[in-house]
């Protein structure tokens, strides 16, 4: 009984950081819409990791310093990498081709349905009952709040959109591997710093001037401190207790609090459709947050 009651609590737990996370996650769309004038969207997301990693990597040393005893699986520590840069590179770009509300609705929404099939697949885990009910409730949701008659779907941005949707899963299924024996803290300061290299010669060939404004530094420091470091922190503690189908599927939160805060602070119109959107996506996070899956 004792040890049953110590599972929930660290499957309530779980719930909670992911969903902190989400809520981070959320504020992405609204401080790139605070970026300058001629940001590119490929320079937002190499310098979201680069501050990301800069940020991490001296809190890990000042704190509880780096795991020496056990080596580091690489494996899925590149993997992990290449998922978070396929999702930096495709979400950005998708942002741009279908906008913001649609780009979010295809990469985000189909990041749980990857998941399941990942666990499935290469796992052997059947997503049960509740993750179905919660993520067909939860892209339901999503799909009134950014779909309506004007919208025009662009091809290859819902291509890039699903690309962002896999690099995402692939990222979220191999740090479960990883925070076996590291914590969030260790784990996303070595992927920022890999992932933030691997994409650093895109500033070779971008316009990079608009960062050196005070609107484009703030922006920048914003997107790295809170939608990178701290919600890909939060989001990985989550994920170290739950299983990464429910994990992903609480991560529909974060296109949730983009809507939200587009309506709150960037003035964009609130339909009835909208409003609906958003209490049949709070339906689906009620469902998920009742019985999470270790």
């Amino acid at each position: 009984m004792l040890q049953t009651n110590i599972s929930r609590k660290r499957l309530s737990s779980g719930v909670i950081y992911a969903l902190l996370g989400a809520l981070c996650f959320g504020t992405t769309g609204t401080l790139q819409a605070l970026t300058p004038e001629g940001s590119q969207p490929l320079v937002v997301g190499t310098m979201r990791l680069l501050v990301g990693g800069l940020i991490m990597l001296p809190w890990v040393k000042l704190t509880s310093g780096f795991t020496k005893k056990i080596p580091w699986p690489k494996r899925a520590t590149l993997m992990a990498t290449a998922g978070l840069v396929l999702f930096q590179l495709c979400f950005f770009v998708a942002l741009r081709l279908t906008g913001v509300a649609v780009g979010t609705v295809i990469a985000i929404g189909s990041a749980p349905i990857i998941g399941g099939l990942i666990d499935f697949f290469f796992r052997g885990i059947t997503p049960g009952k509740t993750w179905s009910i919660a993520t067909l409730l939860s892209i339901f949701g999503l799909t009134m709040l950014s779909f309506d008659a004007n919208v025009k779907l662009e091809p290859l941005g819902m291509f890039t959109a699903l690309g962002a949707g896999a690099g995402y899963a692939i990222y979220a299924a191999n740090s479960q591997i990883i925070l076996a024996n590291r914590s969030a803290q260790e784990m996303m300061a070595m992927i920022f710093c890999i992932g933030g290299m691997a994409m650093s010669p895109l500033l070779l060939i971008n316009d990079i001037s608009w960062m050196a404004s005070i609107q484009g530094a703030t922006s920048i420091l914003l997107l790295g401190t809170v939608s990178s470091a701290i919600a890909f922190c939060l989001f990985a503690t989550g994920l170290a207790t739950l299983s990464l189908s429910t994990g992903l599927t609480l991560g529909l939160a974060e296109p949730l609090v983009a809507a939200m805060l587009g309506i709150l602070f960037l003035g964009e119109p609130c339909s009835m459709q909208s409003v609906l959107g958003i209490f049949i996506i709070f339906s689906g996070m009620f469902v998920m947050t009742r019985t999470p899956s270790p």
